[in-house]
């Protein structure tokens, strides 16, 4: 700690958002609240971000999203991502697509799923596939069984099966009974029951 302060007082930004950090561990929000703001003054976007986070759970949201906006424009994801859910819980559902887009292309696995979900809510399917099998891709496992459950709503079903085995495998209690469900409908009753049970636990 006595280093980092000395690094942070000399004005070494990446000290300063790490001693933020301590702080906010420790619950200390108004120490954490003071580095984060120098640190992001010296134009570091992780302490943007950071800042903003602990702004949100203050209730500030509107300087939270200011701060989420100059993250992101420096090309900080995790700030393109938090700007876009703060958009949605806000319901500006339109500039919440736009920053989740943006997050998804800087490889934020996240937005890739929420942006597929928003898509689904809006019945743009294929595009929500195509995001589904982004986030599946990078090891999401509730994007593996959305992306089954869609494959099936779509007629599917081989597909969805092999979807939602995979995430069963992997332990995803609600792609179990998505997997007994669909070897029930097909006549696989005793690997439906099979799955059923370990969906229960």
């Amino acid at each position: 700690m006595a280093t980092l302060h000395r690094a942070a007082e000399r004005g070494d930004g990446t000290a300063m958002h790490n001693l933020a950090n301590i702080y906010y561990d420790h619950s200390d929000f108004d120490a954490a609240e003071h580095w984060f703001r120098r640190a992001a003054a010296a134009g570091h976007t992780r302490a943007m971000n950071n800042l903003a986070v602990l702004l949100d759970k203050l209730g500030e949201v509107d300087e939270a999203e200011s701060w989420y906006r100059r993250a992101a424009a420096g090309g900080n994801a995790n700030a393109m991502y938090n700007l876009a859910t703060l958009l949605y819980q806000c319901g500006d559902r339109r500039d919440a697509e736009t920053w989740y887009h943006h997050a998804a292309f800087a490889g934020n696995v996240d937005a890739m799923y929420n942006l597929a979900r928003l898509f689904e809510d809006q019945n743009r399917l294929d595009d929500a596939e195509a995001w589904y099998r982004d986030a599946a891709d990078n090891g999401d496992i509730d994007a593996i069984n959305n992306l089954g459950m869609l494959l099936r709503r779509r007629g599917a079903l081989t597909e969805a099966r092999r979807c939602f085995r995979r995430a069963a495998d992997l332990g995803h209690p609600r792609a179990m009974s998505n997997l007994a469900a669909l070897l029930d409908s097909q006549g696989a009753h005793r690997e439906a029951e099979s799955w059923y049970r370990r969906a229960a636990g």
